[in-house]
C-alpha cells in the first residue's frame, strides 16, 4: 500500500485544494479515493467561458457541467462559486435564444439545486433578446448567497422603443421589465454585492429587502432605486456621460456614507463630476475615474496638462484620499513626465488637503510623504492601482 493511500481524506482534501483547477483535473483521474476527494474540491468554484460566433451559438460547456450537477446531486452541495461568461457576437440575438434556451433551461434546474452558493456571476450575452431573468432565476432560493452578478440578459443598453419584451411581462414599462431581478433580489437578503451592468430599469425593492448590501455596480437608474436605505459604502456606475439631478439626490440617500466611488466603467466630463461632487464629495476617500476631458477642457491643451483643469472639482471632495486616473486616456501622453505629474499632485493637494495617494493615466502610482509632505513616485508598481 502507498503512503499516499494511508493518508486519512482530511489530509488529501488539506493537500488537494491548494492545486490549480488543471492540476485537480489531472488528480481526479488518478485512483477512485483520489477522485472522490478532488472532484468536490473542483466543483467548489466553477468558471465556464465559452466563446459563442453565430455559426456555433449553443454553449456546450455549460450544457455539460449543467448536466454533471444534475445527475451528480452529491456535486450540488459542495458548489460556493459559479461563473458564466458568454461571449457572444454583435448582431440579431434570435438565433442565440434558439440555441441558448434549453441550455438555460438546464442551467436554471441546476441552479435550484445549488443551496449553498455564495457567489453567483451570469453574463449571458443576450441582451436585447427575448428571454429576461426568469429563465435564469424564477424558483431559486440562495440562502448563503453573498455576491451576485446578471448582465446580458433582458433589455441591456437597447432603446427601449426598439425592444420588444418577452409575451408573458405583464406590461411593457420600466418597472416590469425589472420586475424578474426585483423579485429575486427581494427573497435573497442575504446579498452583500451586487453588480448589474446592463440594467436601465429601476428595481421596484421593499425597505427591508437587501439589508447587508454594501456594494453596488450598475447604471445610475437602478443605483437612484436600490440605494436609499441601505449600507452601500461603494459604488461603481456605468452607463451614459449624463446623471439626471432626481437620480444623483437618489443615490445620495445610502443609510451609509459611499466611500468608494469607481466611475472607470463610463466616460465622466468635468461637469459630471461636478455635479456627483454635490451629493456624493463630502463623504467620498477613494475615486477611481474615466475622464472625458476632450468635450469641456479648452482645445488648446494637450496631454498631461488637461489635467490642471480639475483642481476646483477635486476641491469639492474633502475627503478624497486616494485618487486614481489610470482608466482616462489622454492624447499625447507618454509613459509619465515625473515632473508634471509632481506639480499636479502639489496643485490638487492644496485643492483637496485630505489627498495621499494618486495614479495617473501614466499608470505611475504618487504618495504623499506625510512627514516631508512631498510627493514620491512609486517606481516599482508595475500594475494598475486598485485598493478596492
Amino acid at each position: 500500500m502507498s503512503r499516499a493511500a494511508q493518508l486519512p481524506n482530511e489530509t488529501l482534501h488539506a493537500i488537494f485544494e491548494n492545486l490549480s483547477p488543471g492540476s485537480l483535473a489531472a488528480v481526479v483521474r488518478a485512483s477512485h479515493r483520489f477522485h472522490l476527494v478532488a472532484e468536490r474540491i473542483l466543483y467548489t468554484s466553477i468558471t465556464i467561458v465559452e466563446s459563442l460566433p453565430h455559426r456555433a451559438p449553443t454553449p456546450i460547456r455549460t450544457a455539460t457541467c449543467a448536466h454533471t450537477i444534475l445527475a451528480r446531486p452529491h456535486l450540488a452541495e459542495v458548489v460556493r462559486r459559479l461563473f458564466v461568461r458568454w461571449q457572444t457576437d454583435t448582431g440579431p440575438r434570435d438565433p442565440y435564444v434558439a440555441a441558448a434556451g434549453p441550455v438555460l433551461d438546464l442551467l436554471h434546474r441546476a441552479l435550484q439545486t445549488l443551496v449553498n452558493i455564495e457567489q453567483l456571476d451570469l453574463a449571458l450575452g443576450l441582451a436585447g433578446g427575448t428571454l429576461d431573468a426568469r429563465a435564469v432565476l424564477a424558483g431559486c432560493t440562495f440562502p448563503a448567497l453573498r455576491v451576485f452578478a446578471l448582465s446580458g440578459v433582458g433589455r441591456g443598453s437597447l432603446s427601449p422603443k426598439l425592444y420588444i419584451p418577452p409575451p408573458s411581462l405583464d406590461g411593457d414599462d420600466d418597472e416590469a421589465l425589472g420586475a424578474p431581478v426585483a423579485q429575486f433580489l427581494t427573497a435573497t437578503p442575504s446579498i452583500e454585492q451586487l453588480r448589474l451592468l446592463d440594467c436601465y430599469e429601476p428595481l421596484t425593492l421593499p425597505p427591508g429587502a437587501l439589508p447587508h448590501l454594501t456594494a453596488f455596480r450598475g447604471s445610475a437608474i437602478a443605483a437612484a432605486s436600490v440605494l436609499p436605505g441601505r449600507p452601500v459604502q461603494l459604488l461603481g456606475l456605468v452607463g451614459h456621460e449624463f446623471i439626471t439631478e432626481r437620480d444623483l439626490q437618489r443615490i445620495a440617500q445610502t443609510s451609509a456614507p459611499i466611500r468608494f466611488l469607481d466611475l472607470s466603467m463610463m466616460s465622466v466630463t468635468p461637469i459630471l463630476l461636478r455635479d456627483i461632487s454635490r451629493h456624493l464629495g463630502a463623504v467620498v476617500e477613494v475615486l477611481k475615474v474615466k475622464l472625458a476631458l476632450r468635450h469641456t477642457l479648452h482645445f488648446a491643451l494637450s496631454g498631461i496638462s488637461l489635467l490642471a483643469g480639475l483642481s476646483p472639482v477635486l476641491g469639492a471632495f474633502p475627503a478624497l484620499r486616494q485618487l486614481d486616473l489610470s482608466p482616462t486616456s489622454v492624447d499625447g501622453i507618454a509613459r509619465g513626465n515625473a515632473l508634471e505629474e509632481s506639480a499636479l499632485c502639489t496643485t490638487w493637494a492644496r485643492a483637496c488637503p485630505a489627498l495621499r495617494a494618486v495614479v495617473f493615466p501614466s499608470r505611475t502610482e504618487w504618495r504623499r510623504d506625510g512627514a516631508a509632505d512631498i510627493w514620491v513616485a512609486d517606481a516599482a508598481s508595475a500594475t494598475v492601482w486598485t485598493r478596492y
